[in-house]
């Protein structure tokens, strides 16, 4: 019995080992990858990624990356929930045949890609308190603007309206030749591409724009209406090691590359070119007088270096190249000018290379000097006409910024320029802004030379804000020496802030100002040797307040009255003086005075998904001289109006415009004419000056905006539409050869600029 039993036990036992299944055998797999953000791919550090249906779960590192060591195989869920991004989920089969691990990039697209934000420059940053700051998220998506951060700020309240294609900015009432240009603080001459359709530098290579009117500090002189200062960017290279984009619209192409060299050095180029040429060789075909023979073109060459050397020391070389060309042939002569047929050139181009270096000698000392090396070139060639100016520039400025205590810092800074130019010169002597003289009756003189412009800057600046007071006191001192006129200026001005509360801020500054005469000014064949400087004593009173109080959205108004008296500015005069015991014609003298005086506000708010701007200006500009009483400025502008706004729809499509109202230009009426037989031209009799007007100035802009994000390229479409109403707003007057009828020039029609970017 025993026997039968253990036999059964056994038989038993083997049969359950005999029908036992082997374990399965699981296959796992290594997945890595990175996060980044969709379309920009920044890489988005310290994120979760989770894997279903395992609940695996890791965090990314600072560069954006993950690893899972054992998955299994099979079909599994990304999922990656993040604050301002939309939910990722991604679904994967993944399978160990062949493969033991499997790189998987995630992207994380965001809720809104939208540019443009309200940003206000904190009051630390603002070192000078007529300054208004555009920073790039604003002036790149601001509607009539296309972009441009000099156009924008044609949008600021005290920014007069230019006619047609003009490349100026005129500032609270002054003349265009007021206004001075610059690039990290070293004078550019020029701003503006072929008529003000863009500035010279790439838009994404300028980190902000700064705007000084009536009462800027010490740190600039040598322009009586003010300052616009380009101020570009380090390459931006934190997020990822390299970036760019290109471009192509209607009007231009280009694009952009920045890139890490390696921990500590960094670099940033940029270039453009402009074929609006073509549109507007098209545009003229059918005009049987005017044949454009080469097309305006214009181009322009941006690059940034930036090496931080150590801890204290920083290295920034700055270089900007840029070329505008037009050439045109009148075949038939002009009514009012019989002498003007045959070809006409233009060409303007100009390089600079500014090295900066900054030191941190301690939290309480910083030195900055720069230094700025390049060349002018003009060429103005009409006819048997012409102009040609080579000019070689060197500029250096330099500041050593101390805080003495905590209550008070001074800076000490030199600010030099020296030009060496050589000029050809045939044109008409003596013709001034008012003048409509015809070319044919005028003398033409001709004179080759050269010349060295040198002018000397020093400046001292103080800011005290005394323990415990809302107050703080601006007192600066800034001497000139101009070589030209070999004149020594001394310019106090004085500045003033009050901190009502945190959020109201009242400003004020003044002092004098002082601007070297134009070279063709002072030159003996053209000009008056005897020229002094034109002056200016500048006042304003003004007030930030943000009534936000510490939300993100809502209502900031910043605004004020401004007053100027020019004095000793240069006109033009008829009368003949003795100059080295010779009779000549004076041609200029400095009796010329005037006056501008004005309110303006700027109210900006955003209310997401709304943003609107409003800027208004109510000025007064006068002028008189000798012989000649008072009278409106050539760029009087009694209003000038600019709503701006902007709804983000979803989907990433935006919507914006601009409508602008501007008060008519003076002008000055032509009453009759007489006949010069002996140029066989007639000569126009003028009624008082700038006595009448143009009409107002009205005109609506509007800019659509797309963003497709894919994987690895955020794509931006978009249509801006100038003058989409076809205003026809005057620009000035067409006289018939006699000057008995007459016909208003308008401005550009309904014009589209269609474009699209990609970013990568």
């Amino acid at each position: 019995m025993r026997f039968f039993f253990a036999i059964c036990i056994f038989l038993f036992s083997d049969f359950g080992i005999a029908q036992e299944e082997k374990p399965v055998e699981v296959k796992t797999l290594k997945i890595e990858g990175r996060l980044v953000e969709k379309g920009t791919k920044i890489p988005l550090a310290d994120y979760q990624v989770v894997i279903l249906p395992h609940q695996f779960k890791t965090r990314t590192d600072s560069k954006g990356y993950y690893v899972f060591e054992s998955v299994p195989e099979g079909e599994v869920d990304f999922v990656v929930v993040a604050a301002n991004y939309e939910k990722l989920e991604k679904k994967l089969f993944l399978t160990a045949d062949g493969v033991k691990a499997y790189t998987v990039d995630l992207y994380l697209a965001k809720i809104s890609y939208s540019e443009f934000e309200t940003t206000i420059v904190g009051e630390k940053n603002k070192r000078d308190s007529t300054v208004r700051v555009l920073q790039q998220k604003e002036f790149l998506a601001l509607p009539g603007a296309g972009g441009d951060p000099v156009k924008a700020v044609q949008n600021l309240p005290g920014v007069s309206r230019v006619a047609g294609f003009s490349s100026q900015v005129v500032i609270q009432g002054s003349e265009p030749k007021d206004t001075r240009y610059d690039l990290d603080g070293h004078e550019i001459p020029l701003v503006f591409h072929f008529g003000g359709l863009t500035s010279v530098v790439m838009p994404e290579a300028v980190e902000q724009v700064d705007y000084l009117s009536a009462g800027y500090g010490p740190e600039y002189s040598r322009a009586l209406g003010g300052i616009v200062s380009l101020k570009t960017r380090k390459p931006q290279i934190s997020d990822r090691d390299s970036k760019g984009f290109a471009f192509m619209d209607t009007m231009k192409m280009g694009g952009l590359y920045e890139s890490k060299i390696d921990d500590h050095s960094s670099y940033l180029i940029s270039a453009r070119y402009s074929y609006i040429g073509a549109v507007l060789r098209a545009a003229l075909k059918d005009n049987s007088s005017f044949d454009l023979t080469v097309a305006p073109e214009f181009a322009d060459i941006t690059g940034i270096y930036v090496n931080q050397l150590n801890e204290r020391d920083e290295l920034k070389i700055v270089t900007l190249a840029s070329r505008d060309t037009l050439e045109f042939l009148l075949k038939e002569p002009l009514k009012e000018e019989p002498g003007l047929r045959g070809t006409f050139y233009n060409e303007t181009s100009f390089v600079r290379v500014v090295p900066h270096w900054t030191r941190k000698w301690d939290t309480d000392r910083t030195s900055r000097v720069s230094l700025g090396v390049g060349t002018n070139k003009i060429i103005i060639d009409i006819g048997d006409q012409y102009f040609k100016n080579d000019v070689n520039t060197l500029t250096l400025r330099g500041e050593w910024d101390q805080k003495f205590t905590k209550d008070w810092s001074s800076q000490i800074g030199i600010d030099n320029q020296y030009y060496q130019a050589k000029y050809n010169v045939r044109l008409p002597a003596g013709r001034s802004e008012t003048s409509q003289t015809p070319f044919s009756a005028s003398e033409i003189r001709e004179v080759e030379g050269q010349s060295n412009i040198n002018n000397i800057g020093t400046y001292w600046r103080n800011e005290w804000n005394p323990e415990g007071s809302k107050w703080t006191y601006l007192p600066s001192l800034r001497h000139d020496y101009f070589n030209l006129t070999k004149e020594h200026r001394i310019s106090p001005r004085l500045g003033a802030r009050y901190k009502w509360d945190e959020s109201l801020l009242i400003k004020g500054s003044g002092g004098m100002y002082a601007q070297p005469p134009q070279p063709q000014e002072v030159s003996t064949s053209f000009g008056n040797p005897e020229i002094k400087s034109p002056l200016a004593m500048h006042a304003m009173l003004g007030f930030e307040k943000d009534f936000r109080q510490g939300a993100t959205e809502g209502w900031i108004l910043n605004g004020g009255v401004f007053h100027r008296d020019f004095s000793r500015l240069v006109v033009s005069s008829s009368q003949y003086i003795v100059r080295e015991g010779t009779l000549v014609p004076e041609i200029y003298s400095n009796k010329g005075q005037g006056r501008a005086q004005g309110l303006e506000f700027l109210l900006k708010g955003e209310m997401n998904p709304w943003t609107t701007w409003l800027s208004y200006t109510l000025t007064q500009s006068r002028r008189w001289e000798p012989g000649v009483a008072e009278h409106p400025s050539q760029y009087d502008q009694t209003q000038n109006v600019n709503l701006v706004g902007s709804y983000q729809f979803p989907k990433e499509w935006k919507l914006s415009g601009r409508l602008r109202y501007v008060t008519g230009n003076p002008k000055t009426p032509i009453v009759g004419a007489s006949f010069d037989s002996d140029n066989d031209v007639y000569i126009p009799k003028q009624g008082p000056i700038y006595s009448e007007r143009m009409r107002d100035f009205s005109q609506f802009d509007l800019r659509v905006d797309k963003k497709i994000i894919d994987d690895k390229v955020l794509w931006s479409f978009y249509a801006d539409i100038q003058n989409i109403l076809n205003s026809k707003n005057p620009e000035t007057i067409r006289y018939s050869y006699d000057y008995s009828t007459k016909e208003d020039v308008t401005g550009l029609p309904m014009f589209f600029a269609i474009g699209v970017k990609g970013e990568f």
